[in-house]
């Protein structure tokens, strides 16, 4: 092993000179800061892409068959009124299609309150999330169409809807900005 060289003296003209600053990047223009919005732009269109295997109609139902909670039909009333409800929601950067889901079938819970019935029996319902293909914004547009039959019944209604666990959304955070029912 050999030792390392000694360090050459300084001299006047080496110790003149100021110590090297790190070089400042130019400032960014207009095509620059351009150029990143694109880039921001498809690196969002590509995370709302692979967030589905169906980005642009994601299709969900109940079943072909109406359906009833275990123990609904034990308590329930030979007499049923058919309901229907159809809401059109549009949400915002996801979907959480349970949740829209539920609360169209309280507004169905709530008419079967209305002429006199307390559970909803033989439920089915059909979900379709529509986007965001032309909207860049990256709006949904959600419909769901909710059947029963409303009944007197002696048990409780267990106010969440049936076959919850087929639903199918759209993974984040939802905003929903309108409903139309």
């Amino acid at each position: 092993m050999s030792a390392p060289a000694p360090a050459a003296p300084a001299t006047a003209a080496t110790s003149a000179t100021p110590p090297s600053t790190p070089r400042r990047r130019p400032p960014l223009g207009f095509a620059d800061v351009a150029n990143i919005f694109v880039k921001m732009r498809r690196a969002s269109n590509k995370a709302k892409a692979k967030a589905s295997t169906k980005p642009w109609h994601i299709h969900s139902s109940s079943g072909a068959e109406p359906q009833s909670h275990p123990g609904a039909l034990e308590g329930a009333s030979e007499l049923r009124q058919p309901l229907q409800h159809r809401d059109v929601f549009i949400c915002h950067d996801a979907v959480n299609a349970g949740q829209l889901l539920r609360a169209t079938r309280n507004v169905l819970v709530e008419e079967a309150e209305f002429v006199g019935a307390n559970a909803l029996v033989d439920e089915q319902w059909d979900c379709t999330i529509c986007g965001p293909k032309h909207r860049r914004n990256g709006t949904f547009k959600v419909e769901i169409l909710y059947s029963a039959s409303a009944t007197q019944s002696d048990r409780a209604d267990p106010h969440r809807p049936v076959a919850l666990d087929k639903i199918k959304g759209v993974p984040g955070l939802m905003t929903v900005t309108k409903r139309i029912p």
